[in-house]
């Protein structure tokens, strides 16, 4: 199965401006996101990822405008042996007063047919110009 959307999507982004601490008052984000799940019917898999992509502006309580891209990608694999969840995000932004706001974040967990956790990280990298 495969979904995609085109228009206006949630970028999840609220709360503070990680780099100068002003609330964000208001986000925008137009784009594409695609969702496929492939699921095997004889078997034990199913396998599932998406993709969102698309241009933000956000605006914070300092009356900065933020203009930029948005990019996301996630994915899931399961079986009776194991299974594993994998996710990527990069927001790089310019604001209307010459700063910048990069962040790229990745995440990702294995669990073995146990239910134990074998791998578990999640970095974020935040650059505020």
């Amino acid at each position: 199965m495969t979904e995609i959307t085109h228009g206006v999507f949630d970028a999840g982004l609220s709360g503070p401006n990680p780099c100068s601490g002003a609330d964000i008052v208001s986000v925008d984000a137009s784009g594409n996101v695609v969702n496929h799940v492939t699921f095997f019917p004889a078997g034990d898999e199913v396998w599932a990822t998406f993709t969102e992509t698309g241009k933000v502006t956000l605006l914070d309580s300092n009356g900065v405008t933020y203009t930029g891209h948005l990019s996301v990608w996630g994915n899931f694999n399961m079986n009776e042996r194991n299974s594993n969840n994998s996710f990527t995000l990069t927001v790089m932004l310019a604001g209307s007063d010459g700063s910048t706001i990069a962040a790229h974040e990745v995440q990702h967990f294995a669990l073995n047919a146990n239910g134990v956790v074998t791998v578990s990280f999640d970095k974020m990298n935040l650059t505020c110009g």
